[in-house]
């Protein structure tokens, strides 16, 4: 599997817990956090892999090196953050692979291919989603 430089936007639990996981996975990541209290923490962690700013801002996309980065994952705690973090890295930056999380599942149909997510995910959508599967195939005794 070849090596990518990833670039999360929100360094909170899914952020940290993801990059961990593609770290491991023999990926070059880069965390922004806008919080100066979540930074450090993430800071303590992956080091200097963690840039305090607003994703949003590209100044900052820059300076995190988004012009290098294969993949551009947005999972802060807001949506209307995550939007913006998307159609940057895909109209301002060309990035090639685009990711968003979706908080509230009312604005799953807000997160396109328009607006520059290649995978929009719910994490509330996804657990009910498998805790449906779950008791349709016990009740159906697959």
């Amino acid at each position: 599997m070849q090596s990518l430089c990833i670039l999360i936007v929100g360094a909170g639990k899914l952020g940290r817990e993801s990059a961990q996981r593609l770290i491991n996975a023999g990926h070059r990541v880069t965390l922004i956090e806008k919080d100066p209290h979540t930074a450090e923490d993430a800071r303590e962690i992956f080091g200097e892999q963690v840039i305090q700013g607003d994703g949003c801002d590209p100044k900052v996309l820059e300076r995190a090196g988004v012009a290098r980065t294969q993949a551009v994952i947005a999972l802060t705690g807001d949506d209307e953050d995550n939007l913006i973090v998307a159609e940057l890295a895909r109209r301002v930056f060309s990035v090639t692979h685009v990711l968003a999380r979706v908080n509230r599942p009312d604005n799953e149909w807000l997160f396109t291919a328009k607006r520059g997510v290649d995978v929009a995910f719910s994490p509330a959508s996804v657990v009910t989603d498998l805790i449906k599967r779950e008791i349709d195939r016990k009740a159906t005794g697959l």
